[in-house]
């Protein structure tokens, strides 16, 4: 049966190339373009999980031991409240043995870099604004501000949060992302010493007036953290009268250390602020020949540490069933992939938002309730509804993550 032969994938970020990656794989041809002129920008920013289902889908595609072999595995994720007591404390390697699969913190490049090396240099275009497409019965034309074109079986929009693609098939009726009330602070800084931060631990602070703190070891010299703020936070962060490490470490001056030695460690230039937002879950990801993945189609907030991982499970699931499709049967392959990945990437969005009101609780009395909460509940009931929710058997069921064919070149 003939299948189709070229994508069009809009985005060198992680859901772009990982479906790339996953069609070439295929045996598709892939071509990814990107509005940015270089990679610079696509290989900042800090460190974050990856988490058991992440390297499940990435498996499917060949990827999983390339990228565990450059990032730490975590034995434990510890949640403490900010005068350092332990509320719970989840061991990992109990659900990584079941499932056979590991849960790893590593850097945001990192995973860039395998990526890319996955799909090729010579398959990724910078500086490819998009502009529009026009649509028939046999393909899909791409045009781009150099005035430029590209001709495809699909048009795949991975180009994020205010992704054009998106706007583009709903003709402007979009409205914009939805602001949690809340920024991450992240950045990765030089912090020799297991005393300090042992390695293998995930360590997440909640603390009052709306700010956290996360933390854990890259390597044996680095540590990548991240500070929560909220609007109301009582911080100069949102005047910035000084510097940003220095109103952080004013902001946490009463946190158990090593908070303060990891923000004292950190150059001002390496903390980079993200305002975090997502959009409340919903469909229409698929329309003719044109389709969303990743922060395009289900955005979410940081709190699951999901963003990524639903990223990679979007790509692998759509190149797989792309690998079965038909030239004239595009259109439905998309809308049965929306079909297939629109509950459980709706379940991410919602249970994330959920978690990150938990961190807007300013008053004494509701944080005090809610570290209780912490204490009695998320080593059991939460830590069992995390996992239910992470590791859905809808990952293994039907046509959502076929095993890919090794037919094609991976660049």
């Amino acid at each position: 049966m003939a299948t189709i032969r070229k994508a069009l994938v809009i985005g060198a970020g992680i859901g772009g190339l990982t479906t790339a990656a996953g069609l070439l794989r295929q045996g598709i041809e892939a071509e990814v373009f990107e509005a940015r002129r270089t990679p610079g920008l696509l290989l900042t920013g800090g460190g974050f999980m990856l988490w058991h289902n992440a390297f499940l889908a990435l498996r499917r595609i060949g990827l999983d031991e390339a990228v565990a072999a450059d990032s730490v595995r975590m034995r434990f994720h510890e949640f403490r409240s900010d005068t350092g007591r332990r509320l719970a404390r989840w061991h990992l390697d109990g659900p990584s043995e079941r499932c056979g699969a590991p849960a790893c913190a590593l850097r945001r490049s990192t995973l860039h870099k395998v990526l890319t090396h996955a799909v090729g240099d010579h398959r990724i275009r910078f500086g490819s604004r998009l502009t529009g497409w026009a649509e028939d019965d046999e393909g899909v034309t791409a045009r781009f501000a150099d005035g430029s074109s590209a001709r495809g079986d699909v048009l795949i929009g991975a180009d994020g949060l205010r992704s054009t693609v998106r706007a583009r098939m709903r003709r402007g009726f979009e409205p914009p992302p939805r602001y949690a009330g809340y920024t991450a602070w992240q950045a990765i800084t030089r912090l020799p010493g297991e005393s300090l931060v042992p390695t293998g631990t995930f360590f997440n602070l909640w603390g009052k007036g709306g700010l956290r703190f996360l933390y854990c070891r890259l390597n044996e010299n680095e540590v990548y953290w991240d500070a929560i703020t909220s609007d109301r936070a009582a911080t100069g962060l949102d005047t910035l009268r000084n510097n940003r490490r220095d109103e952080l470490a004013a902001a946490y001056r009463h946190w158990p250390e090593p908070v303060g030695r990891i923000i004292a460690s950190t150059d001002e230039e390496a903390i980079l602020p993200v305002a975090i937002h997502d959009r409340p879950p919903g469909g229409g990801w698929a329309h003719g020949r044109v389709v969303l993945v990743g922060d395009a189609a289900h955005p979410m907030t940081l709190n699951l540490s999901q963003g990524a991982g639903q990223a990679i499970e979007s790509g692998v699931v759509l190149a797989g069933m792309l690998g079965r499709t038909p030239p004239d049967e595009v259109p439905r392959t998309l809308r049965a992939f929306e079909a297939a990945r629109r509950e459980r990437a709706a379940d991410m969005v919602s249970t994330s938002w959920r978690i990150g009101t938990l961190g807007l609780v300013h008053s004494t009395p509701l944080c005090r309730l809610r570290d209780l909460m912490m204490y009695v509940f998320f080593d059991t009931v939460a830590r069992g509804q995390s996992y239910g929710l992470m590791l859905d058997d809808r990952l293994e069921r039907g046509p959502e993550l076929p095993v890919a064919g090794a037919t094609g070149g991976a660049g």
